[in-house]
């Protein structure tokens, strides 16, 4: 079976067939644009389909989905709303004719199929839940069970079951044994731009779950690792903004946040500036990173990064507004990169900003309120250059020395 690279000049994905085609389907005769424009630019081949009415020639178009496919070929489905309820009853009954499905998506469904029900090893489920905005009024999805009686099923029946909020953080339902996912704190259309009902936050994880799941069902192999490698080049050894710049994804709008001092930029407009200004021409000669981990996902990378340098210049970025301090700084920083299309949408960088401030000489840990001080406290609890070390080498320095009576 020939392997298929996706028109990309970084070569960032291929699949292990000839046609990655994904059907999005909703109640409505057109559907969020972002969304489908989403999809096409990670290398699918979308078609949407509307529901119309519904009843059986919607469900007679999902069973013939896969019709004229060849050998090896597969398709998605993301479905949204009413929709998604009537894909997860379809697929939840294999049927030889929906054989070449590989990955179902269902966004807050109204109805879902039995938490018990097992669906076809043949192909991926995942399914997204509103628990709502109205902390006064429960959330509630349809289940549906078909009861068997002396190895006779019964006529299906659905039940209104509350929506919990899962365990952890992540809001995964425990009890079901397909992947159920709770969204907390947003309603049903919280993935679609151009609803009042979409979050930004909430569609963000949705996405980066759905990708995975899609990319597995059709045996996608992705390397986003290229193209960070070159926008980490340009902004630490290569300096050539024109090159950095070329690394940014066009749509959705990119932006870099560094968080502590809240610069940055939005745009690829301003992202130019911001690099060529007030990044890549004040870097101190002195400048040192080494990577300490790195985790790559579906659609992001996670960096851990040890930085060293000599406040020898002004620094936007880290020190904004503060002339050179000749003081050496070590900290670590952790960059959280998003991917759409190959390319970068945006870079979320966080440090310890207390820390920065205490090596430069800006924040004394001894500078304790009055009030604080009759209550005992002698000392701020601000780590400097040991923090980072201690990062290195777990064993470099003590542990606990915050705590008193440890």
């Amino acid at each position: 079976m020939a392997l298929q690279y996706i028109a990309n000049s970084n070569g960032w994905l291929s699949f292990n067939h000839s046609t990655p085609l994904l059907y999005v389907t909703a109640e409505d005769e057109e559907f969020d644009v972002e969304t489908l424009r989403a999809w096409r630019e990670e290398g699918f081949v979308v078609k949407y389909i509307p529901m119309g009415k519904g009843g059986k020639t919607y469900v007679n178009t999902l069973h013939h989905l896969g019709d004229g496919m060849s050998i090896g070929e597969r398709y998605a489905i993301v479905a949204f709303g009413d929709a998604a309820s009537i894909c997860l009853e379809v697929y939840s009954e294999p049927k030889t004719s929906t054989s070449k499905l590989c990955s179902l998506i269902a966004y807050y469904p109204s109805s879902i199929p039995d938490p018990k029900q097992r669906f076809s090893a043949s192909f991926r489920v995942l399914v997204h839940l509103a628990q709502g905005t109205d902390a006064s009024e429960e959330s509630t999805v349809g289940v549906s069970r078909r009861p068997e009686v002396l190895g006779i099923q019964a006529k299906r029946r659905t039940v209104q079951k509350r929506i919990t909020r899962g365990i952890g953080a992540g809001g995964l339902q425990s009890k079901i044994e397909y992947p159920v996912f709770t969204y907390d704190g947003v309603d049903a259309g919280f993935a679609e731009h151009d609803l009042d009902e979409y979050d930004s936050v909430a569609d963000a994880l949705a996405w980066s779950r759905s990708l995975s799941i899609v990319r597995r069902g059709f045996g996608a192999e992705v390397d986003l690792e290229r193209v960070w490698e070159e926008n980490e080049e340009q902004k630490f050894h290569g300096k050539h903004v024109d090159k950095l710049i070329d690394t940014f994804a066009s749509n959705p709008t990119p932006f870099v946040n560094y968080t502590p001092t809240m610069t940055g930029a939005l745009g690829q407009k301003d992202l130019k500036r911001f690099y060529k200004d007030y990044f890549l021409s004040t870097a101190p000669p002195s400048f040192h990173m080494r990577l300490i981990s790195r985790t790559t996902g579906v659609d992001r990378i996670v960096d851990e990064l040890y930085i060293q340098f000599k406040h020898t210049t002004q620094m936007p970025w880290i020190l904004p507004g503060i002339p050179p301090t000749n003081k050496k700084v070590e900290i670590v920083i952790v960059s959280i990169v998003a991917m759409r299309g190959g390319k970068i949408w945006h870079e979320r960088v966080y440090w310890d900003q207390a820390s920065v401030l205490f090596q430069v000489g800006l924040l004394d840990p001894e500078e304790v309120p009055e009030e604080l001080k009759k209550e005992g406290l002698e000392m701020l609890p601000v780590a400097g250059s040991e923090a980072a070390r201690k990062i290195m080498d777990v064993e470099s320095e003590d542990t606990n020395d915050m705590i008193d009576d440890w």
